[in-house]
């Protein structure tokens, strides 16, 4: 005769897959890529498509070139902390969805 106690971990809820939004928070990277990459075209063709020239043209096709490299990262990046922080919401929701137990029963000699 005695008590045992045991401790379990169950799923109380269905897992659910939450890599869908990524793609929601990529829409937002790409449409400021488009808006970017239009802003940027203006840019070219008002600079360099007007065949405008001197030093500040220079300058301004630079800053330009700069300009888009430095927005690319930056999407770049943006897009590998979605995707890291999408699979730590993912992690975390899943382990939300778990219960431990602990379950103390007696034990009874048979007669």
């Amino acid at each position: 005769m005695g008590e045992e106690t045991i401790t379990v971990t169950e799923r109380i809820v269905a897992s659910e897959d939450l890599t869908y939004k990524k793609q929601i928070l990529r829409g937002y990277t790409d449409t400021i890529y488009e808006c970017d990459t239009a802003f940027l075209k203006l840019m070219d063709d008002i600079i360099v498509n007007e065949e405008q020239k001197g030093e500040i043209v220079e300058a301004m096709k630079e800053e330009t070139k700069k300009l888009i490299t430095y927005n690319r990262s930056l999407l770049e990046h943006v897009d590998k902390r979605i995707n890291k922080m999408v699979e730590g919401l993912d992690e975390q929701v899943d382990e939300m969805k778990k219960q431990s137990l602990t379950i103390t029963y007696e034990i009874i000699a048979s007669p």
